[in-house]
């Protein structure tokens, strides 16, 4: 069925602490971390397009669609202020009030594992690759999930393989204060908050752009990223007791390529990794990434049984749940598919050895899914949760 407007089917209060779980939320994870991966391994250059004969205009296009892949974070942001804000409204519609206590042990039986998993194999390299030595300030701060500052005062870290964690720290330093604040506030107060957060972020970039700072200390600052974090908020408060969103296959689509666009401006023209960021493109890029952010969050919410069946199949969604693995590991695996592929001398040598480190990826993502994470999610679904936010088993 085609809908022309937005429909936003209600429920009473008493049907809003059930079962929350939109399968494309997991599906459209696994897509971001396509992105993602892209960005970091792909060529940006347009000349190494048109060695092999492809046409300017399409080589400026696909480096365009790479750049955009450095927005994808905030949409990883988004879910997670929207998911916790809204699993956090039912649980306190449901109890009366928030179990910190219950809500921070989930925290760590989702994030800890992996996280300090990941930690202890970058140390575990450095033993043998001495170009990859963390440094105890690096190796202090990623365990006190303070990744995100090491990195803005002192640069990235010898140790690659733990740098895709300062997005982790990041969203940790979220969830130790959001129910904080989440636990009395109400509808009000919390779009108030969250508007406050994105006027904290405004102001915070406009300071380290009027100082000339350089692109990263302004990327990985937690107050200069909070945009997607407030989007993420007001996301929940708005949609908050509708069981469906629907607006039908045209305007998902609508959405999806508007997002896209926005996200290959800020990517080709606002220079936010550039060494100094401009005033302009520091102060339009941020936002712009993510208003477009919001565009792709909405086009995805509730696509599975508004028009977009595909994104409810078992196998995409399994993608999507092993995406922190894809996430975690997937610097590491280009570091071991380095170590493999270096004495090998081919024409497409560099070609393949991307190929083996998504191979690698996928591999310790599905591994790590089965024998490390999942006993920690069964404990936090068995033992501390009162809100399913996952598929009915």
């Amino acid at each position: 069925m085609t809908h022309t407007a937005a429909t936003l089917s209600h429920v009473e209060p008493g049907e809003v602490t059930g079962r929350f779980y939109y399968p494309e939320l997991d599906s459209i994870r696994f897509f971001l971390f396509c992105a993602v991966w892209a960005y970091h391994v792909l060529p940006m250059q347009e000349s190494l397009y048109s060695v092999h004969h492809i046409p300017t205009t399409l080589a400026s296009v696909i480096v365009s669609t790479i750049e955009a892949g450095m927005c994808s974070l905030d949409v990883f942001f988004i879910l997670s202020a929207f998911l916790i804000t809204e699993l956090l409204l039912r649980e306190r519609e449901l109890k009366g009030t928030l179990d910190l206590k219950a809500f921070y042990i989930r925290r760590l039986l989702r994030i800890w594992p992996l996280y300090f998993f990941v930690i202890a194999l970058a140390g575990l390299l450095s033993l043998f690759d001495r170009s990859q030595v963390m440094g105890w300030p690096y190796a202090i701060s990623f365990l006190l999930f303070a990744g995100n500052w090491i990195m803005v005062l002192r640069g990235f870290p010898h140790a690659t393989a733990i740098v895709p964690l300062w997005s982790v720290s990041f969203e940790e330093q979220f969830y130790l204060l959001w129910p904080l604040f989440l636990r009395r506030a109400s509808k009000t107060t919390i779009c108030r908050i969250a508007i406050g957060l994105a006027t904290v972020a405004t102001l915070t970039r406009l300071i380290l752009l009027l100082e000339h700072q350089r692109g990263d200390p302004i990327w990985y600052n937690t107050f200069a990223r909070l945009d997607s974090i407030a989007c993420g908020i007001l996301l929940a408060v708005m949609l908050h007791g509708h069981a469906t969103f629907r607006i039908g296959l045209p305007a998902r689509l609508g959405l999806l390529l508007i997002g896209g666009f926005a996200w290959m401006v800020v990517g080709r023209y606002c220079g936010l990794l550039d060494r100094v960021p401009t005033l302009v493109g520091g102060l339009i890029g941020y936002p712009l990434m993510s208003l477009g952010g919001v565009a792709i969050f909405l086009s995805v919410l509730g696509a599975a049984r508004d028009g977009a069946p595909f994104m409810k199949y078992p196998g995409l969604v399994y993608l999507g749940k092993i995406s922190y693995g894809l996430y975690a590991y997937h610097i590491l695996s280009l570091r071991l598919s380095i170590y493999l592929f270096s004495r090998y001398h081919h024409p497409h040598g560099w070609s393949l050895s991307w190929l083996c480190a998504l191979a690698i990826t996928f591999l310790l993502a599905a591994v790590s899914f089965r024998w490390l994470e999942s006993p920690f999610l069964r404990l936090k679904r068995n033992k501390f949760t009162y809100v399913p936010s996952g598929a009915a088993s």
